[in-house]
C-alpha cells in the first residue's frame, strides 16, 4: 500500500497511459447567437408574416405595370430574398458573403425576371438582358417613371420591382432572423410600400382592403413580438409571480391578444366603412411623381409636320406610304395634332403636366392595355413602306393598346424603347424613326360625330392651350365672321364658312391650277384675307382666298384662337375611296383639318376644306338644321377632364358644390360606429372618478383610508394583475415591494392596517395625508408599464366589474348564512308547541293497561302461528 502510494505521488515518475491520451482541456465553443437560441416556429412567423407585408406592399404596383408580370417578378424576389437571408442567418455570414451572394442570384434569375424582352426564350440571359441588368440599377428609376402606364415588362421598367424587392427582403428578413430590433425590420416592408405608392399612379388598387391587412398584420405581429421577448426575458417586474413564460399556459397574453384582435377589427371595420367618406375630391387624392417628370420627348426638337404638306404631294404622291386594315373610305387616319402656332408654323406642342391641355409625351408600353376598351373598340394594323418619320400614324378617337407583334425581336425591343404617346392630342411617336417593314396593331375606340341636339345645346370647353401670337386684322375680322349666335357650335360653322366662302382651292403644283404658295406663315394667312390677285413685292405671290388644306385649317384655327374659341390643327391621311379591308395610303391622300373642344364632347372634327368642291360657298347664320358630312364627333375620353363652360356655370355644377359635404363630415361620419365605444369609455371613466371621489371623502377615518388601499388594489386590477383576495394586505404590499420597492406598500398596508384594526385617535388629516402618498404609489406603479398599458388601464372596467361581482357574491353568501325570519318564527312556534304538549303530558294521571291487553291489540305478524 506504501509502495503504490509513493509511486503515484512521486512527480519524477509520469504515470503509464492506459489508453489514448485526453486532451488537455476542450476546444472552446463558438458564442451562441440570437438566431440559434430562436425557435423554429417564431422564425417561420416572422418569414411569413414579413413575406406577407411584403405582398401587401407589391400589389401596389399593380395601377403602374398592369397584368402579372410585375407580381411573378416581386414574389420570386421575395422567395429568393427570404433564403439569401436565411442562408446567411443560419451560416453566420458577414455582409460581404452575403452581398456577394445577392450579386450573383441577381445575374442568374435577373434575365428571366427583370429582362424578359431581351432573355433568350425569354428565359436564358443573353448579352442584351445582361448588359440591361447592369444598366438596370441606374436608369431603371427613370424608365419606369415616364413610361405611360400601364408600363408593361419593356424598356427595363421591371427592374424597379426586382431590385427594389430582391434587396429589401434581404435587409429586412436580415434583421428580423438575426436580432431583436424587429421594429427595424418592419420598415423595410413599410419602405416598399412607400416605393410602390412613389413609382404608382393616381389610381389605386384596393387601398382599404390592402391598408387594413397591412395595419393589422403589422400592429399583430409587432405586439406578438414585444409579448414573446418579454416574457422569454422575464422583463415584467409585475407578472413575473403569477405569469409564466408561453402563451398556451398564461391566460394574460392570451386575453390581450384576443382584446387587440377585436380592437383592430373593430378598427378596420370602421375604416372600411368610412372610406368613401374620407377620400378627398377626384384628382386630389394623391400626388404621383410620374406626373412631374420632364418627358423625354420633346417635339419642338422636331420640325412641324404640317410644314411637309406639300412634299407628300410633289415627291410621294402615288407612292405607298403605308397600308392599313380596318378602316373605311373617308376616315381620317392622324400623324400629329398642333396647338401651338409661332407666327411661322404650327407646331406640335408637349408639356411636362400630362393632365394639361397639350398633354405630354410619355413612354407606352408594348402589349398593354392604355384604357378600359369598350365594347365598341376596333383593331387595325399599320404596315410601313415608303413613310418616314417619327410620327406614328394612329386611327380613332382614344387609342387603347399598341402591339409589336409583327416585329421581330430586337426590332421590337428598340421600337418599345422609342415608343411614345401624348394621350390628349393622341399623337404617337417612335423616337428613332419608322423603318420600311415595321408593323404595329391598334386597337382604339372609333370616332363618332355628334347629334343634332348635342350640336344645338353645344358649347365651348375652357381649357388652356398655349398662348398663339395675336393678329389684330384677324381678330377683329374672326369676331364679325363668327356672329352671334346662341349655340357656340354654330358660332364655329359661321366663322368656318366665312373663311372659306368664294374661296379657291389649289395645291398649286399640276398645270391649270391656280397659283398657292406652300406653308403656313403670318404672311401668308394674312394674304389669304386680301382680295383675289397678286402683291406689289418683288417676289410676287397670289392674294386672296387661293390655298389647300395646310393654309385654310391654319387659318381657321388662328382665327378661332383668336376671339377665345379652343382649336388645333391636326394633319393626317383620308382612306381613299374604294379602299378595300386593306387601304393603301399614299401621298396623294395627305390632308389637314381643324378640331374644336366642346363642353362634354370632346374634340370634335371640321373639315377645313374640300378638293371636290374648288369654289365652297358660305351658308346663311342661323340654327343647325342638321350634321354636315365633313363634321364628326368623337367620343369623350375618360382621361380628359371636364372642365366648366365658358358660358357660365350650370345648375348642375351648382348643385355639385351645394351637396358636397362639408369637412366637418369627414370627421363626424366615421365616428358613427364607434359611438357606442366611446359612450362605453366615458362611461368607465365617469364611474372611477365618482368611486374615488366617494372613497376619499365619504365615510369613517378608516373606510377613507381603507378606500385608498383599495385604489392601489384596483389599479394592479386594471393592469391585468388582480390581487389574491385571500391574501392580507401585508402579504400584498410584500409583494409589490418586492419588484417595486419606490412605491412604499408595505408602509401603506400597515397604515390601513393601524385605522381599520387600532384605536380612533388619529386626526383626519391623516386620510389626505395617505391619499397623497397613494397617488404617488399609483404614479410610480402605471410608469413601470408600457403607455399603451397605461391607457388600456384607465378605460379597463376590470375594477368595476370584480368589485360588482365580490359584492354580489358577499350578498348571496350573507344571505345564506343569516337566519331566515320567517323561518326562525315558524321554529320557534313550533318549539313552543311541542314545549306546551309536553307540559300537558306532564300534568295528565297515568293509565295502567295489562300488557295481555296490550299484545292482543298488536296486529299479527306475518308468519307467525
Amino acid at each position: 500500500m506504501t509502495t503504490a502510494t509513493s509511486r503515484f505521488a512521486a512527480p519524477s515518475e509520469p504515470a503509464a497511459p492506459l489508453g489514448p491520451a485526453a486532451p488537455s482541456e476542450p476546444a472552446p465553443s463558438p458564442p451562441r447567437t440570437y438566431f440559434a437560441s430562436v425557435r423554429n416556429s417564431r422564425r417561420a412567423i416572422d418569414i411569413a408574416l414579413l413575406g406577407t407585408l411584403f405582398l401587401l406592399a407589391l400589389a401596389g404596383f399593380q395601377p403602374a405595370y398592369g397584368g402579372v408580370d410585375y407580381l411573378f417578378t416581386g414574389t420570386m424576389a421575395t422567395v429568393l430574398g427570404t433564403m439569401i437571408a436565411l442562408i446567411g442567418a443560419r451560416f453566420r455570414w458577414g455582409p460581404l458573403r452575403i452581398a456577394a451572394l445577392l450579386v450573383l442570384v441577381y445575374a442568374l434569375f435577373g434575365s428571366l425576371l427583370a429582362a424578359p424582352v431581351r432573355a433568350l426564350w425569354g428565359v436564358l440571359p443573353t448579352r442584351g438582358s445582361l448588359l440591361e441588368l447592369l444598366a438596370a440599377p441606374v436608369v431603371t428609376w427613370k424608365s419606369a417613371l415616364t413610361v405611360v402606364p400601364p408600363v408593361g415588362t419593356a424598356q427595363g421598367v421591371l427592374g424597379v420591382v426586382w431590385i427594389s424587392v430582391l434587396l429589401l427582403t434581404v435587409l429586412g428578413t436580415s434583421v428580423a432572423l438575426r436580432s431583436r430590433r424587429y421594429l427595424i425590420a418592419w420598415f423595410f416592408p413599410l419602405a416598399l410600400l412607400l416605393l410602390s405608392i412613389a413609382f404608382g399612379t393616381t389610381e389605386t388598387f384596393l387601398p382599404v382592403v390592402r391598408g387594413v391587412l397591412f395595419a393589422v398584420l403589422s400592429v399583430g405581429w409587432l405586439t406578438w413580438r414585444y409579448e414573446s421577448e418579454r416574457l422569454d426575458g422575464a422583463r415584467s417586474a409585475i407578472t413575473s409571480d403569477v405569469a409564466l413564460p408561453g402563451f398556451r399556459s398564461n391566460p394574460v397574453p392570451r386575453r390581450r391578444m384576443i382584446g387587440g384582435a377585436l380592437v383592430m377589427l373593430l378598427a378596420g371595420s370602421v375604416a372600411v366603412g368610412a372610406h368613401s367618406l374620407l377620400d378627398p375630391p377626384e384628382g386630389t387624392g394623391r400626388f404621383a411623381v410620374r406626373d412631374r417628370i420632364t418627358p423625354p420627348f420633346d417635339p419642338r426638337e422636331y420640325v412641324s409636320p404640317l410644314s411637309e404638306f406639300r412634299g407628300y404631294l410633289k415627291d410621294q404622291r402615288e407612292a405607298e406610304l403605308f397600308s392599313i386594315t380596318g378602316v373605311a373610305p373617308g376616315e381620317y387616319v392622324r400623324l400629329a395634332a398642333m396647338d401651338l402656332y409661332d407666327l411661322q408654323a404650327y407646331n406640335v406642342a408637349g408639356n411636362v403636366e400630362k393632365d394639361s391641355a397639350s398633354g405630354a409625351f410619355l413612354r407606352v408600353a408594348d402589349g398593354v392595355d392604355l384604357h378600359r376598351p369598350t365594347d365598341e373598340q376596333r383593331t387595325s394594323t399599320v404596315r410601313i413602306s415608303d413613310y418616314t418619320g417619327v410620327w406614328l400614324p394612329t386611327v380613332g378617337d382614344r387609342t387603347d393598346r399598341i402591339e409589336l407583334d409583327g416585329l421581330s425581336s430586337s426590332r421590337a425591343g428598340a421600337t418599345a424603347e422609342s415608343l411614345f404617346l401624348n394621350d390628349r392630342s393622341q399623337t404617337a411617336v417612335n423616337a428613332s424613326g419608322v423603318r420600311t417593314g415595321d408593323v404595329y396593331t391598334l386597337r382604339y375606340e372609333p370616332y363618332r360625330e355628334p347629334t343634332i341636339q348635342q350640336q344645338n345645346t353645344a358649347t365651348f370647353a375652357e381649357v388652356r392651350l398655349p398662348q398663339n401670337a395675336d393678329i389684330d386684322v384677324m381678330t377683329s375680322l374672326a369676331a364679325e365672321w363668327a356672329g352671334d349666335s346662341e349655340s357656340d357650335y354654330e358660332r364655329f360653322l359661321d366663322l368656318s364658312r366665312s373663311i372659306t366662302a368664294d374661296a379657291t382651292f389649289s395645291h398649286g403644283i399640276d398645270d391649270g391650277e391656280a397659283a398657292s404658295f406652300s406653308g403656313h406663315g403670318a404672311s401668308r394667312l394674312l394674304a389669304m384675307l386680301e382680295p383675289v390677285g397678286f402683291d406689289e413685292a418683288p417676289a410676287a405671290q397670289p392674294v386672296g382666298r387661293i390655298g389647300d388644306q395646310e393654309q385654310f385649317a391654319a387659318l381657321t384655327a388662328v382665327m378661332a384662337r383668336s376671339i377665345g374659341m379652343p382649336a388645333r390643327v391636326v394633319m393626317g391621311f383620308e382612306v381613299p375611296p374604294g379602299a378595300g379591308e386593306t387601304a393603301s395610303i399614299t401621298g396623294e391622300d395627305v390632308t389637314a383639318w381643324v378640331e374644336v373642344k366642346f363642353e362634354d364632347l370632346g374634340w370634335v372634327r371640321f373639315a377645313s376644306a374640300t378638293e371636290e368642291d374648288e369654289t365652297p360657298t358660305g351658308r346663311t347664320p342661323g340654327k343647325v338644321d342638321g350634321p354636315l358630312p365633313q363634321v364628326a364627333h368623337p367620343r369623350p375620353s375618360p382621361a380628359d377632364p371636364t372642365p366648366g363652360a365658358t358660358s357660365g356655370d350650370s345648375e348642375g355644377d351648382e348643385l355639385a358644390t351645394d351637396e358636397s359635404v362639408p369637412w366637418t363630415g369627414y370627421v363626424a361620419y366615421p365616428l358613427i360606429p364607434a359611438t357606442p365605444v366611446l359612450a362605453l369609455v366615458v362611461v368607465v371613466l365617469v364611474a372611477k372618478s365618482v368611486r374615488r371621489g366617494r372613497r376619499r371623502t365619504r365615510g369613517s377615518l378608516a373606510a377613507r383610508i381603507d378606500g385608498g388601499w383599495q385604489e392601489i388594489l384596483d389599479l394592479l386590477t386594471d393592469l391585468g394583475h388582480p390581487p389574491d383576495p385571500m391574501r392580507t394586505r401585508a402579504e400584498t404590499a410584500e409583494l409589490l415591494e418586492r419588484h417595486l420597492p419606490a412605491m412604499g406598500a408595505l408602509a401603506l398596508a400597515r397604515e390601513a392596517d393601524r385605522a381599520v384594526f387600532g384605536p380612533d385617535d388619529q386626526p383626519d388629516s391623516t386620510a389626505e395625508e395617505y391619499w397623497w402618498r397613494v397617488r404617488g404609489s399609483r404614479r410610480i406603479l402605471t410608469d413601470s408599464v408600457p403607455w399603451h398599458r397605461r391607457l388600456r388601464a384607465a378605460i379597463s372596467p376590470r375594477s368595476l366589474c370584480i368589485r360588482s361581482r365580490r359584492r354580489t357574491q358577499e350578498g348571496r353568501r350573507a344571505r345564506t348564512t343569516a337566519p331566515d325570519p320567517e323561518r326562525a318564527a315558524r321554529g320557534s312556534e313550533a318549539l313552543r308547541r311541542r314545549h306546551s304538549s309536553i307540559r300537558d303530558s306532564t300534568s295528565r294521571p297515568p293509565t295502567t293497561r295489562a300488557p295481555a291487553s296490550r299484545a292482543s291489540k298488536r296486529p299479527p305478524t306475518k308468519g307467525r302461528s
